[in-house]
C-alpha cells in the first residue's frame, strides 16, 4: 500500500512539474539537472488543494560546464503563488548556492502571495528578501522572470545581479488591478503597461530580454561565459582587423568588430541608447565595454554607465571604453534634476574601482566624456586614440568659437604693440591679410583659420606629447591594440 501511495505520489509530482521542469531542463546543459525536496508538499489556503512539490521547483546543474543552484516557480501549481513552506524551499536552495559558492539562478514566475497565511507569507517574503542581500557579496545572482513577478516577489527581482525578462512577462511591485486608474479602463492590458516593453526604455530593471527557451540559453551561456570565467582558450584572431572601424558605424557594431566573435551580450540595450554597454571576450579575456554613440550622455545614460561598472567592480571584469561624445549637454530640466549628482556619482564609481581600465578615444573625447570615461587622471591604465579622434575640453563649435576669439585677441595685441613701435600700419595690415590666407588654406581646403587652429588643439597628438595618451594609432587595429593592453593591464 505504501509503494503504491509513493508511486501515486511521484506521479503526481512529476505531472505537475513537467512543464517547468522541461523549461529548466532546456537552459541547462543536457542532463545535468538534479532536483532536490522533491517531494515537500504544501496546502492551499483552504487545505483542499494540494500543493504538489509547493509550487517550486529547485536543485542544481550546470552551465557551460560551470555549477550553479537554481530554482524555478511553477505557475501550474496555484499560479506559483508564495507561501511560507514555498518561500523556505526556496530560501534553502539559495543557501546551498552561497555554501556551495555556485550562482544562483532564480526563474520567477507567480502571481504573488498564497491568500489565507497572514503574517507568516508576509514573514516568508522578507526572509527571501534579507537572504538575496545575504548572498549578494558571496555568489552572482541571475533571475529569469519567465511569466508573472507581482507584489515583493518583484522587490526580490531588483535585488539581484542580472535580471533576464521574457517578451511575454509582466513585473509590478503592485497587483496590477490597483494600478488602473478607473474602473472603465479595465481590464488593463497588463503587458504593453508593465511588460518588458514598458521597462526596456524606462529603466534599467531588466538588463536583457529573450524570445524562447533557446534564446535565453545562448544568453545564459554567453554570460556566464563572462562572468565565471576568467580565462579562456581564445576562439578568435586577437591581430584580427577590420576596415569598417575607419568609417563612422555604430557603437553596437564598433563594439561587435572589436570582440570575440559571438561573444558579445548587451545590457539594457534599449536604455540609454547613446552608451552601449556589453559584457564580451577579448582574446578569450572577460572584459565589460562602454561604447558611447557619438552625441551627449543624457542622465540615464550616466545611471547606466554608473550601474554597469557597479557590477564590473563586483565581479572584477576589467573596463574598455570606446569613447565618442561630446560630454554633457545642458538640459535645464535634468540639471535641476540632479545632472551634476549623477554625473559625480559616475566618477566616483570609476575612480574608485580597482579592476583594470582601458580607454580609447574613437570619435569626439570631449570634456566630461574624456575625463571620465578614458583620462589618467579618473584612473585609466592605458589609454589609446585613433588618429582621427578627437581629443579637447570643448566641442567642434566651441573650439570654432574659442579660436575664433583668441586670434582677434593676438590681432589686437600685434596691433598694439605696432602702435607702440610706430610700425606702418598698412604694413600691419597686409601681414594680418597674408596670415588670414596661410591659415585659411593650411592642411585642408575649405578651413576657415579658426577651424584649422581648433583642429590642431584638439589632435590627439597633443594630448599623447602630454604624456595622456599612451599611443596614437590607425582605428584598424584597435583590436590588436586591446588584446596586447588587456595582457599588460591584467599582469598575464
Amino acid at each position: 500500500m505504501e509503494n503504491n501511495q509513493l508511486l501515486a505520489s511521484m506521479k503526481a509530482i512529476d505531472k505537475a512539474t513537467a512543464g517547468v521542469k522541461s523549461f529548466l531542463e532546456s537552459i541547462v546543459d543536457s542532463e545535468s539537472f538534479v532536483e532536490t525536496d522533491v517531494f515537500l508538499t504544501g496546502k492551499s489556503f483552504d487545505d483542499a488543494t494540494e500543493a504538489l512539490g509547493e509550487g517550486v521547483v529547485t536543485g542544481y546543474a550546470t552551465i557551460n560546464g560551470n555549477p550553479v543552484h537554481i530554482f524555478a516557480q511553477n505557475a501550474e501549481v496555484l499560479k506559483g503563488s508564495l507561501s511560507d513552506a514555498h518561500a523556505n524551499k526556496i530560501y534553502k536552495c539559495m543557501q546551498r548556492a552561497v555554501k556551495a559558492g555556485t550562482p544562483l539562478i532564480s526563474i520567477i514566475d507567480s502571481c504573488g502571495a498564497r491568500v489565507g497565511e497572514g503574517a507568516s507569507i508576509m514573514e516568508g517574503y522578507a526572509k527571501l528578501i534579507a537572504g538575496s542581500f545575504e548572498i549578494a557579496d558571496e555568489v552572482p545572482h541571475i533571475c529569469i522572470v519567465k511569466g508573472v513577478a507581482v507584489g515583493m516577489t518583484a522587490t526580490f527581482v531588483a535585488g539581484a545581479d542580472f535580471v533576464f525578462m521574457s517578451k511575454d512577462a509582466i513585473m509590478s511591485v503592485n497587483s496590477p488591478m490597483y494600478l488602473v486608474s478607473d474602473a472603465k479602463s479595465f481590464p488593463i492590458d497588463y503587458k504593453a503597461k508593465l511588460g518588458y516593453k514598458a521597462y526596456e526604455g524606462n529603466s534599467d530593471m531588466a538588463q536583457f530580454v529573450y524570445n524562447d527557451a533557446k534564446d535565453l540559453a545562448e544568453k545564459l551561456q554567453k554570460l556566464t561565459a563572462t562572468l565565471l570565467s576568467d580565462e579562456g582558450e581564445p576562439s578568435d584572431d586577437p591581430n584580427r582587423v577590420n576596415p569598417k572601424l575607419e568609417k563612422k558605424i555604430s557603437a553596437k557594431e564598433r563594439t561587435e568588430i572589436v570582440c570575440d566573435v559571438k561573444s558579445v551580450i548587451e545590457y539594457c540595450p534599449e536604455y540609454a541608447k547613446e552608451v552601449v554597454c556589453s559584457l564580451a571576450k577579448i582574446n578569450g579575456l572577460s572584459v565589460g565595454v562602454i561604447a558611447t554613440e557619438g552625441e551627449y550622455i543624457s542622465a540615464k545614460g550616466l545611471d547606466k554607465a554608473n550601474s554597469f561598472v557597479e557590477k564590473l567592480e563586483a565581479y572584477n571584469i576589467p573596463l574598455i571604453t570606446l569613447v565618442d561624445s561630446l560630454g554633457v549637454n545642458f538640459n535645464l530640466e535634468e540639471e535641476i534634476g540632479g545632472y551634476a549628482k549623477k554625473t559625480s556619482a559616475l566618477m566616483k564609481t570609476i575612480a574608485t574601482s580597482t579592476i583594470a581600465k582601458i580607454g580609447v578615444a574613437v570619435g569626439n573625447a570631449v570634456g566630461y566624456a574624456y575625463s571620465a570615461l578614458m583620462s589618467k587622471g579618473i584612473g585609466f591604465d592605458y589609454t589609446l586614440a585613433t588618429s582621427n579622434a578627437v581629443v579637447s575640453p570643448v566641442g567642434a563649435e566651441a573650439g570654432k568659437a574659442i579660436a575664433a576669439d583668441q586670434i582677434k585677441q593676438a590681432k589686437n595685441a600685434a596691433k598694439e604693440v605696432a602702435a607702440k613701435e610706430g610700425v606702418d600700419a598698412d604694413a600691419l595690415a597686409k601681414a594680418m591679410a597674408y596670415f588670414d590666407k596661410v591659415m585659411a588654406n593650411i592642411q585642408i581646403k575649405g578651413k576657415s583659420a579658426e577651424e584649422v587652429y581648433a583642429q590642431m588643439q584638439s589632435n590627439p597628438l597633443v594630448a599623447a606629447k602630454d604624456g595622456y595618451i599612451d599611443n596614437v594609432i590607425e582605428a584598424t587595429n584597435i583590436r590588436p591594440y586591446l588584446a596586447s593592453a588587456l595582457l599588460m593591464v591584467l599582469g598575464i
